[in-house]
């Protein structure tokens, strides 16, 4: 045997060897079956993200500039990889893998302290539905009831807490890593996600839901909240009623039903838009599972929706509220002071990103929205551009520490309400009903439709009077004394503002109408694949992102 082969197989080595690939193993084995694969997930988490890490930092160079965007599409199928393999990638919805009956068996005992039987009359072992925190069986309680039972997958209680230790960790060395400010949300995530497994919460969370959409005498008839059963749910198992529909996606099941699929999605943006703008309370997940249609069981030709997944929500502040409602509201105003105090109050540098984040479409301060992108095209080469991004992104975020961690999961809302609007071929106009909704979030008080401050403060010299109309808003009445060509140069302000508001929506309603008919000809005529006024609305702020802030957007990236 030749004198290396020697060294390489003595007792020692082997031995060595041995007892290595024993441990190996031995921590394979129990990390399997008795840690939920928890420190699996996180290695390779961790791993993937150390080479991601050493990726973007040694050949993210001028010198490799013409590599560059082989380098993201490499990072990306990296990330997609882990995502995947860890079971934690959302566009599975309901289509994740699922436990053995017998393991939800041992559940229910656990939890409920019974026999499967001694709880339900019947019990479908197999699951319905299938995500990546549990998995839905339909069942039937002893009084008939039929119901749905959610079981979380037993391996959730320890995975959760890895997976959130690696994503701060990760968040933490890419903030070191590319000198950008990335960790002053983890802490609000972090609770948010954590609250989205626990049960007790969900079934809390599904009953405030309905009681705002019950202020609402339009909503409250067209949306559905299933009843849990308290009793027989607890941090791990809820049991609610059980209800059928359709995918709020699916056109074919909405049309089959005789049902109008534009009204349905009128229902689907109003309901997160008074959500968002006035109960402040927002289900983060309005993905299409959780977001099903039936016909209204009082009038067959009437559609309602069925809320479902009350896991994940986040209650605004009402300063917060108030203040996006008005954010809004002055885009369309062009209310440059108010839009740049609001953008100081959150930290925000950039009013127009924070803008073009807001509506999802391209903004300019300059003049109402619309859906054109500016044409003064870079020649910077690819590294230059994304160098310049870094700055821009440094500059948006001013102080990381004032931005409302709201802003997170709001915009989580809205893109998935976007991407459902545009499945469907965008039969709503989605940015005017939410502006609309933004102006009755902000009540009756007149001070609203003045933007000067000067104007604002000679408002409010009068005496104040506060009420509270029949669906909860505030009302205020003034009482003044300021003269009358004062209180009238400031009426004509407030009025001429509104006009102006509705003229922005008329010219975004014009650009949204073209968009429609434009599309419609494309697949009638011509036999093109087109999504309408959201898809209009992608190209054109996907051009605007390359263009002035080196951005370069492949696919449907603001799809959910």
């Amino acid at each position: 045997m030749a004198p290396l082969l020697q060294r390489l197989f003595t007792y020692k080595s082997v031995r060595t060897a041995t007892v290595l690939s024993a441990a190996a193993t031995g921590i394979y084995l129990i990390d399997t079956h008795k840690n939920a694969k928890a420190f699996q997930r996180t290695a390779r988490t961790a791993w993937n993200g150390v080479l991601i890490g050493w990726d973007y930092k040694f050949n993210f160079t001028p010198g490799k500039a013409d590599q560059i965007n082989d380098l993201h599409q490499r990072v990306a199928n990296r990330i997609l990889h882990v995502c995947q393999t860890n079971g934690t990638l959302r566009a599975l919805y309901d289509d994740a893998s699922s436990v053995d009956y017998s393991v939800v068996e041992k559940i229910i005992r656990k939890e409920l302290g019974k026999e499967v039987h001694e709880v339900f009359s019947s019990f479908s072992r197999l699951p319905v539905a299938a995500a990546s925190i549990a998995q839905v069986h339909k069942a039937t309680l002893l009084d008939g009831t039929v119901v749905a039972v959610k079981v979380q997958k037993p391996e959730i209680p320890v995975q959760i807490e890895w997976d959130l230790i690696a994503y701060r960790l990760l968040i933490k060395c890419y903030e070191y890593i590319f000198d950008l400010p990335m960790s002053f949300a983890t802490d609000y995530t972090i609770k948010h996600l954590r609250e989205e497994t626990d049960f007790i919460n969900e079934a809390r969370n599904s009953e405030l839901c309905n009681e705002f959409l019950q202020r609402d005498a339009k909503l409250r008839t067209q949306v559905y909240v299933p009843k849990v059963f308290k009793e027989c749910s607890t941090k791990q198992i809820m049991v609610a009623e059980w209800v059928d529909g359709c995918r709020s996606t699916d056109k074919r099941a909405i049309q089959e039903m005789g049902l109008s699929v534009k009204k349905v999605m009128d229902s689907v943006v109003d309901v997160f838009a008074h959500q968002i703008f006035i109960s402040g309370f927002v289900h983060c997940d309005p993905h299409p599972g959780n977001v099903l249609v039936r016909k209204h069981p009082d009038n067959p030709r009437r559609h309602q929706l069925l809320l479902l997944d009350h896991g994940l929500y986040m209650r605004e502040s009402e300063a917060f509220r108030k203040q996006y409602c008005q954010f809004w509201k002055s885009l369309f105003l062009l209310d440059r002071e108010t839009i740049q105090e609001i953008c100081t109050l959150w930290g925000v540098g950039d009013s127009q990103m924070l803008a073009n984040a807001t509506l999802l479409k391209p903004y300019n301060i300059n003049r109402s929205p619309n859906i054109t992108a500016p044409s003064n095209t870079s020649v910077l080469d690819a590294y230059e551009i994304q160098m310049k991004l870094k700055t821009s992104l440094k500059d948006f975020l001013l102080n990381s520490e004032l931005l409302p961690k709201e802003l997170i999961f709001v915009g989580r809302n809205m893109t998935i309400v976007r991407a459902n609007n545009k499945t469907l071929g965008s039969p709503v106009n989605r940015i005017n009903r939410m502006a609309r909704w933004a102006v009755v979030g902000l009540g009756h008080d007149p001070t609203d439709w003045i933007t000067s401050r000067v104007g604002k403060a000679d408002y409010l010299t009068g005496e104040i009077d506060t009420q509270v109309d029949s669906r909860g808003q505030r009302t205020v009445a003034m009482r003044h004394h300021l003269g009358f060509w004062k209180t009238l140069s400031l009426t004509l302000q407030a009025r001429w503002n509104y006009w102006l508001f509705e003229a922005a929506l008329a010219l975004m309603s014009v650009a949204y109408h073209f968009a429609q008919l434009r599309s419609y000809v494309e697949r009638r005529i011509f036999g093109r694949q087109s999504d309408g006024f959201e898809a209009v609305l992608d190209d054109a702020l996907k051009l605007q992102l390359e263009q002035e802030y080196g951005i370069k957007l492949e696919g449907d990236l603001f799809d959910a």
